[in-house]
């Protein structure tokens, strides 16, 4: 997408933008929006991040053969990733091979890889471990292939993120909700009066019925992004879960019940595919894209990032993957003993779904103490 012209000056470099609480740079050529980070982070950190995206492009004029080698890992091992991964595993590919664009694969050491994690996820630590995941096998296969002689990764380390201990509360969780699908402007009338507008957001449906449905059933948003029709049993009345991500170790799996909420759900979702009447293969996905196609991780964090903004909760630490520790810390204040949380979040164990449930009220101290007796 193209920048947009300005309509007034608002200080900013030429190509930055903010959108979504967020500063960006459209990249000339390929005209790609490149975060620089949040606008609460200030200014000076989007200019640091800004001159790294121009050093980037300037290097792009040399090109090493790192580029090359990244192209051939990726088309030879794309495959053994399950399909609701494998976009995003190729996503995490092109960033190494723009960041490595000028290098050849015998350059690239510790000290790169460690200042390529550094300036791109300085305080993102589940990041720049995904990446170092990425870049070490990488590696391995470089030096099966003798490309170089040692994995450079073997030296870096990172630290391992801290457990999320956030919770959403009812109240804010509706307004996300709310503001997933609506948001509010002022318009001045010709005669000077100024009028709140209420807009929709085209997205706005869809992602409801992604959020509710990521909800109600406790499973992950990866599960609920590549959910079929076909996986949906009226007859039995459940939904078939095999979450992805333990299909290649445990391969727990799990029927969810279709309640009359979840049935709810997923007569809004025929809706949107053209009514409950249209013809639904049963291969086609339940909440997809404007193109028909499966959400990415990506577009549901842009569209959650975005009605946090407009729910007024920027500034709350609230991720896509909080709304299944909120279901599952929910279901059990309602009264669900663990053994059940274990089936639903289709956990290999009890320790796994304790990780889940956030405690929601700080717990008062009953110990009561006195002075020991005694002359002084």
């Amino acid at each position: 997408m193209r920048g947009r012209r300005r309509k007034k000056p608002d200080g900013l470099p030429v190509r930055v933008y903010t959108k979504n609480g967020s500063y960006y740079w459209v990249r000339k050529g390929d005209g790609k929006w490149i975060p620089l980070g949040r606008v609460k982070d200030g200014e000076a950190r989007m200019l640091e991040r800004l001159a790294q995206e121009k050093r980037k492009v300037e290097a792009m004029h040399t090109k090493g053969n790192m580029p090359g080698f990244v192209a051939e890992y990726i088309e030879k091992h794309e495959g053994k990733y399950a399909e609701s991964y494998r976009v995003e595993w190729k996503r995490r590919g092109e960033d190494v091979r723009a960041a490595f664009h000028a290098f050849d694969i015998e350059q690239v050491d510790t000290a790169a890889i460690m200042d390529f994690l550094e300036d791109n996820w300085a305080n993102r630590a589940a990041m720049k471990r995904a990446m170092k995941a990425w870049l070490s096998p990488f590696f391995t296969w470089a030096v099966q292939r003798r490309h170089v002689t040692v994995n450079p990764c073997r030296e870096v380390v990172v630290k391992k993120p801290r457990g999320r201990d956030v919770y959403i509360p009812h109240e804010h969780f509706l307004r996300i909700r709310a503001a997933l699908a609506s948001y509010t402007y002022e318009k001045t009338l010709p005669g000077g009066e100024v009028k709140v507008v209420v807009a929709k957001v085209p997205t706005g449906p869809e992602m409801q019925v992604f959020v509710d449905l990521c909800y109600l059933t406790c499973q992950r948003s990866t599960e609920i992004r590549q959910l079929r029709w076909s996986q949906i049993d009226e007859r039995a009345g459940v939904i078939r879960f095999k979450p992805s991500k333990t299909e290649k170790s445990t391969g727990q799996a799990v029927d969810c019940p279709i309640t009359p909420e979840i049935a709810e759900v997923l007569r809004r979702a025929q809706t949107l595919r053209g009514g409950v009447s249209a013809q639904i293969a049963q291969d086609d996905l339940v909440v997809v894209d404007s193109h028909g196609k499966a959400k990415t991780a990506a577009a549901c964090r842009e569209a959650w990032d975005g009605a946090l903004v407009r729910a007024g909760l920027e500034k709350m630490d609230y991720v896509v993957k909080d709304i299944r520790a909120k279901a599952l810390t929910d279901a059990e204040a309602a009264g669900y003993k663990m053994d059940a949380l274990q089936v639903v979040g289709a956990h290999a164990n009890l320790a796994t779904t304790a990780k889940y449930i956030k405690q929601r009220k700080v717990p008062v101290s009953v110990v009561r103490l006195q002075l020991p007796a005694g002359e002084y």
